[in-house]
C-alpha cells in the first residue's frame, strides 16, 4: 500500500491554529487531547489541510488484486488473514498488518472474523520492542475496550453471535485515536495454518501521515488513563448527539435562524435565501405528505453557493435514510418517522446561499425548511460543501463477478467526507462482498483498497441488524437477509478519517454477490472542495 500524511494530525494542526490565531504551518505539536476535540469540530473540516497530511488505508485485502487488467486477481476475494510480512519477537510469531514511519495518527481500525479468538494484538510505537498497548484477543482493543468505551469503541451491534448464519458476528470499530511521533507496527499472532473466514482476521486501518516537522505526542502506557475524562466527555458528546430527535438540536454557535415554508405541487419548487459572508451550520427539514417514503424518494434538495450548484440529490440520501422514511442518526445527519430531517454539514459560502425543495413526488407536499448560520470569513484554504447522488438501476449483476463502478471522481483539491449507499432487490442472497477501492491524486493503486462493503460501512457478515453510530450506520438490512429481498441503506461519514486529496479523487465501488440478477444501487456522496 502506499501511504499518506495521518488525517487526524492534521485536524488537530488546524485546530490549534485556529484556538491560538497561528498558521498552521507554525503549530508543531499533535496531542491525544487535540485529535479528540477535533474529531467534534465539524468546522474544521471545512477547511483544505494544504498538504499538512494525507490519509491512507491497509487492509487484509486479497494480495492477488495487484492490476486491474488481471481480472480474475482484481476481483479476488479472500479477504482474511492477509499481511505485510511475519515477524520473529522473543521467539513467537507476530504476522505484521501495519508498518509506517511517523508522524501519524490512526484515525479508525475495524476488524472482523472471531474478535474473541485467542490471538494477541500488539501496538508498538516509536521503535519500542515492547507493545505499549495490547490484548490477548483483538475485540478487547478494538469494539470492547472497556475504557475507552463506546461509541468510540464499539460494535455495529452488541451481541455476540448473529442469527443470519453460522459463525456471523458483528463488526468492530475503533474510532479513538492512535497517534505516533516517529513509527507504528501493528502485529497479531495469528494461528500457524491459514484459518477459514469465520477464524480468520478481516482489517481495515485508517492513518494520517504528517508533515516530517510535526510533533506528534505519541500513544504510551498511561494514554488512555491520563486523558480518561477527555474520552468520557467526546462518548458523552458523541452518545447525546445520536439520543436528540431532529427537531431538538440547536447548536451553540448559531447567530441566526431563517424559516420558510412551502406548500409544493408536483413538479413544483421552493427556496429560500441567505445573503452574506456565511456558514450554514444546521439545517431542519420538516415535512407533511400521504406518503413519507415518496417524499423520502421524490423530494429533492439543491444547494446553491455563490452562484455554483453544489447540492443536488433526493432528501432521504442526503439526510440519511435512503428512499424510505425510517430513523437514522450519525454525527451529521437525523431523520425520524415524523417526517423531520436534520444536517449538521457546515456550508461556506462568500456572499450568498441558497437551498431549493423541488417536488418529483408525484404527490402534493407540505415543507418547512430552518437554516441556521454563523457570520465566517472566506479563506484561502475554505471551500464549498458538495452532494451528489448517482443510481445504478436494473444493474445486471453476475454471481462471483466482480465489477467495479464509479462510486464519484472529482477534480481539483477538496476532502472526502462521506456517502450513503441504498441496495433494492427482490431475490434473495448477499449483496455485497465488493471492496471499496479509492485513489487520491492520480494514483496507480489505490491507496485505500477494502475487504467488503459491509467492512467499509463498519459492519460484518452482511448482518441485517439496523445500527446508527456516529460515523456509521444500517437504518434499514432487510436486503440483507439471505431468503429474500428488500432494501439496505448503509453509510459512512468522516471526521478524523476524512480523506483530502490536491489534485484529484476517484472512488470506484465494487459490485459482487454470491446471486446472478437484478438489483438497484443509489448512492450519494459528501465531499468538500473548490
Amino acid at each position: 500500500m502506499k501511504y499518506t500524511i495521518p488525517i487526524f494530525v492534521l485536524l488537530a494542526i488546524l485546530y490549534t491554529a485556529c484556538k491560538t490565531n497561528e498558521s498552521p504551518q507554525n503549530i508543531r505539536e499533535i496531542t491525544f487531547k487535540g485529535l479528540l476535540e477535533e474529531m467534534v469540530d465539524r468546522d474544521i473540516t471545512s477547511k483544505y489541510p494544504n498538504g499538512l497530511w494525507t490519509q491512507h488505508q491497509a487492509s487484509s485485502y486479497e494480495r492477488l488484486s495487484i492490476t486491474q487488467e488481471d481480472k480474475e486477481g482484481w476481483y479476488a476475494n479472500h479477504d482474511w488473514n492477509h499481511f505485510v510480512r511475519i515477524d520473529t519477537v522473543n521467539g513467537r510469531k507476530e504476522s505484521v498488518l501495519l508498518d509506517v514511519e511517523g508522524p501519524g495518527v490512526i484515525t479508525r481500525i475495524w476488524i472482523g472474523g472471531d474478535p474473541n479468538r485467542k490471538s494477541p494484538l500488539r501496538f508498538y510505537v516509536d521503535g519500542s520492542s515492547v507493545p505499549v498497548w495490547e490484548a490477548g484477543y483483538p475485540g478487547a482493543l478494538i469494539g470492547q475496550h472497556m475504557s475507552i468505551g463506546r461509541p468510540l469503541s464499539s460494535r455495529s451491534v452488541e451481541q455476540d453471535q448473529l442469527p443470519i448464519n453460522e459463525g456471523a458476528r458483528p463488526g468492530h470499530n475503533l474510532y479513538a485515536p492512535i497517534p505516533f511521533n516517529k513509527h507504528i507496527k501493528i502485529t497479531y499472532e495469528e494461528p500457524v495454518k491459514r484459518p477459514k473466514a469465520s477464524d480468520g482476521l478481516f482489517y481495515n486501518i485508517n492513518y494520517r501521515l504528517y508533515h516530517d516537522k510535526v510533533s506528534v505526542e505519541s500513544l504510551n502506557h498511561q494514554t488512555i488513563d491520563k486523558y480518561q475524562n477527555i474520552i468520557s466527555g467526546t462518548n458523552n458528546i458523541l452518545s447525546n448527539f445520536q439520543k436528540k430527535k431532529p427537531n431538538e438540536v440547536k447548536l451553540k454557535d448559531e447567530e441566526n435562524v431563517e424559516t420558510k415554508s412551502f406548500t409544493l405541487k408536483d413538479n413544483e419548487s421552493g427556496e429560500l435565501t441567505v445573503a452574506g459572508s456565511l456558514s450554514i451550520l444546521r439545517i431542519l427539514l420538516s415535512v407533511d405528505a400521504e406518503s413519507l417514503d415518496e417524499v423520502a424518494k421524490g423530494l429533492w434538495i439543491q444547494g446553491t453557493f455563490d452562484g455554483k450548484t453544489t447540492i443536488e440529490a433526493p432528501v432521504g440520501l442526503y439526510f440519511g435514510c435512503g428512499g424510505q422514511l425510517v430513523n437514522a442518526a450519525d454525527w451529521y445527519r437525523k431523520v425520524d418517522t415524523l417526517g423531520n430531517m436534520a444536517s449538521f454539514w457546515v456550508m461556506p459560502f462568500k456572499k450568498e446561499g441558497k437551498l431549493k425543495l423541488v417536488n418529483k413526488s408525484g404527490q402534493p407536499i407540505s415543507a418547512k425548511l430552518e437554516v441556521a448560520t454563523k457570520q465566517s470569513k472566506w479563506a484561502d484554504n475554505s471551500m464549498y460543501f458538495h452532494c451528489q447522488y448517482a443510481d445504478k438501476l436494473a444493474y445486471d449483476i453476475v454471481a462471483k463477478q466482480g465489477e467495479d463502478y464509479d462510486f464519484i471522481t472529482v477534480q481539483g483539491r477538496g476532502i472526502f467526507i462521506g456517502d450513503n449507499l441504498q441496495i433494492s432487490k427482490s431475490i434473495g442472497g448477499w449483496w455485497g462482498e465488493g471492496d471499496e477501492k479509492i485513489f487520491v491524486d492520480g494514483e496507480v493503486f489505490p491507496s485505500h483498497f477494502g475487504t467488503g462493503t459491509e467492512d467499509y460501512y463498519g459492519y460484518a457478515w452482511g448482518h441485517p441488524e439496523i445500527f446508527d453510530h456516529p460515523f456509521v450506520g444500517q437504518p434499514i438490512g432487510q436486503a440483507n437477509l439471505i431468503k429474500n429481498g428488500g432494501v439496505t441503506v448503509n453509510s459512512r461519514v468522516r471526521s478524523l478519517d476524512a480523506i483530502p486529496f490536491s489534485k484529484s479523487l476517484k472512488f470506484n465501488m465494487e459490485q459482487w454477490a454470491w446471486f446472478s440478477g437484478k438489483i438497484d444501487l443509489e448512492w450519494a456522496c459528501f465531499w468538500y472542495g473548490d
